[in-house]
């Protein structure tokens, strides 16, 4: 056959009947979806349930046997802080510290869980929330009193800094009579 021969190239036909089964495949996954009923959560009406590991929104706690407050003004959050947009000014007191201001820009804030971590009192926490969607960015800076209000409003993520930092430790300490077997076996002679 010559250069303008009727017969396509094999390549061609190949490439078209693939081009044709994903088509198909494709308008068959959307017929398939096209009377499915839609799972749209009407939200705010309708809370969609969190899972158990979510983090959200940072808050302050209080002690519920006492009644105090938690923090004790240590500054280790503010010292971690990547984005540094936690301010903490302590305030000493008879038995122990307290925070006298504390300020959370949460517009900057990373949720990086940094803070969290590093509480030696669980007094800063990660909830079960996102939900502070406002106008105006002022609205996001918190103060120590706003952060407690938090606190109690919404649900608190599993994740506090003692339950964290017990996670990163080993999960049993080692024995020291291992240790001393295997320093036994190492030092006797060879023959």
């Amino acid at each position: 056959m010559g250069s303008n021969g009727a017969r396509p190239a094999p390549g061609f036909l190949r490439e078209t009947a693939q081009l044709i089964g994903a088509v198909g495949r494709a308008m068959a996954i959307t017929l398939r979806n096209l009377f499915r009923r839609p799972v749209t959560v009407r939200y705010p009406d309708v809370q969609r349930a969190y899972p158990n590991r979510f983090r959200g929104i940072l808050a302050l706690t209080y002690d519920p046997e006492t009644g105090e407050e938690n923090c004790i003004g240590c500054r280790l959050c503010e010292y971690i802080c990547p984005p540094q947009v936690i301010k903490v000014e302590m305030l000493k007191a008879e038995k122990r510290n307290y925070a006298k201001t504390f300020t959370l820009e949460l517009y900057s804030c990373e949720f990086c869980e940094l803070c969290v971590q590093v509480c030696p009192t669980d007094a800063i926490i990660m909830l079960k929330s996102f939900d502070l969607a406002t106008a105006d960015r002022r609205d996001l800076l918190l103060d120590k009193d706003r952060l407690h209000a938090l606190g109690l409003q919404f649900e608190p993520s599993w994740a506090t800094g003692n339950r964290l930092r017990d996670m990163q430790a080993p999960p049993k300490p080692a024995r020291a009579e291992a240790k001393v077997e295997a320093k036994g076996e190492t030092k006797e002679p060879a023959e």
